[in-house]
């Protein structure tokens, strides 16, 4: 896993512990500032708690490495 990846998990983690929603929202723009083209973000203009936390899943999965069965 690169610096960079490590470096946007923290900070979705840390937009996951934010409790005011313009901040939030703030630190979900940040990250989608940080991705490449191809992977950005469409945040829509109006949006809840809920629809941060959606969008910060969906962004783990992308980030995540993927997990394989070890048997």
């Amino acid at each position: 896993m690169s610096q960079n990846t490590k470096y946007l998990i923290s900070l979705v983690e840390k937009c996951r512990e934010e409790s005011d929603i313009g901040q939030r929202i703030a630190i979900l723009e940040f990250i989608n500032c940080l991705l490449p083209v191809e992977t950005k973000l469409r945040i829509p203009s109006l949006i809840t708690n809920s629809g941060v936390d959606n969008i910060l899943s969906s962004l783990e999965v992308r980030l995540s490495p993927p997990i394989y069965n070890q048997f």
